[in-house]
């Protein structure tokens, strides 16, 4: 498909183009213009915008579920039902997200995502999988959240490359509190085999995250969640990754899980470049479900966050586009900037920058229509419409 967008706002991590053109053909953007493309062939299609915002398209790097359905349901058609539900808010590429349960039933639901990632975006009408992040078993147990006792697990290589596997090789991202023992050999080997270890769910102090981040561990999982708090005399983990300039954070931006003032002190501390925005979204994402069973514990659910009976935190209902007019609100951080935080940032934390991630000539045409409330117009994943209509 040869395809034109004129005449809308487009958002580059660079640049803004006012009236801009972008030509999209063959799932790739083709050429980006602030005039008027001259010489175009019969068969391309030209759509006026009629002035409304060209973002690239979002990657959530942290999801569970959406649309009702759950990836822990273990089978295939839930994936794609969480793939399609979250392309109808923005979002164009993820990695699915795994809780922490029993090994046989992790071992099915990253079965069922490998099914689903095999089949193409016009298939799943859905996101794309760009692979796992396993938020699974290897989690401090003072610092576990939601996530369930009895089934973490001591870190070791013998234990993650059976899931590994399972999952058709697409681990991608893994959450691991790194003092717990084990886990240095077992980060160690997942570097060796492409795997963004994260840190996360853990207890380690400022000099053990410190450590770490030194060593290559870039990026942590939900900032301020399910670690140490910063304080002036004990900085946490929280602490090293505010300060540490190499290092990357994802944040959950629905002013519950961090208060609006903790999402400008991370702001003001990282910067627009190194922040990732994530819904951490549980099933009820693109619903109106109000109460669900996670597991056998009833969560209830506001209108952006889910909580167990006894007040813990258990994700949240977040949209993607939600998440970006969200972080805008509640911070001095400009649209520009919360995009690039919901697409080439994430890109970057799993070394996709330069496939995805932002509207540049030769990567994957990737590409949202949104009004300016950020409701999704149209959604392109490699080219293929998965939201909205030509």
């Amino acid at each position: 498909m040869s395809l034109i967008l004129s005449n809308g706002t487009i958002y580059q991590a660079h640049q803004i183009i006012q009236d801009g053109h972008i030509w999209l053909e063959n799932g790739r953007i083709k050429a980006i213009s602030a005039e008027p493309f001259q010489q175009i062939s019969p068969d391309t299609r030209v759509i006026d915008v009629k002035g409304k915002i060209i973002s690239p398209g979002f990657i959530d790097l942290h999801i569970y579920g959406g649309g009702g359905v759950s990836v822990l349901d273990a089978d295939s058609a839930s994936v794609e039902t969480v793939l399609h539900t979250h392309a109808q808010y923005g979002t164009t590429g993820m990695l699915v997200s795994t809780v922490t349960a029993e090994i046989p039933l992790l071992h099915r639901a990253l079965w069922a995502v490998n099914e689903a990632a095999q089949k193409s975006p016009a298939q799943t009408k859905g996101a794309k999988v760009l692979g796992v992040h396993l938020e699974s078993c290897f989690l401090a147990p003072e610092r576990r959240g939601a996530h369930k006792l009895e089934w973490l697990q001591t870190p070791s290589v013998e234990l993650f490359q059976p899931l590994q596997d399972s999952s058709g090789g697409r681990i991608k991202l893994m959450t691991i509190a790194p003092e717990l023992p084990g886990a240095a050999e077992l980060i160690e080997y997942a570097w060796l085999q492409g795997v963004v270890a994260s840190f996360g769910h853990s207890a380690a102090d400022y000099d053990t995250a410190t450590y770490w981040i030194r060593k290559g561990m870039h990026i942590c999982t939900h900032l301020f969640n399910a670690m140490n708090g910063f304080s002036h005399r004990a900085p946490g983990g929280a602490g090293a990754f505010l300060t540490e300039q190499s290092a990357m954070v994802q944040i959950i931006p629905d002013g519950v899980h961090v208060h609006p003032a903790g999402l400008e002190l991370a702001y003001q501390a990282k910067g627009p470049n190194k922040i990732c925005l994530v819904t951490d979204a549980l099933l009820p994402a693109g619903t109106g479900i109000k109460a669900f069973y996670f597991f056998d514990r009833l969560v209830n659910v506001t209108d952006r966050a889910c909580f167990l009976p006894d007040g813990t935190l258990a994700g949240s209902r977040l949209t993607m586009n939600r998440a970006v007019q969200l972080f805008v609100e509640y911070t001095s951080a400009t649209l520009q900037e919360a995009l690039h935080m919901a697409s080439l940032n994430p890109a970057k934390a799993i070394g996709l920058d330069q496939q995805k991630g932002s509207l540049e000539v030769g990567k994957d045409a990737d590409v949202l229509v949104l009004d300016q409330d950020l409701n999704v117009q149209l959604a392109l994943v490699e080219g293929t419409v998965v939201a909205g209509s030509l």
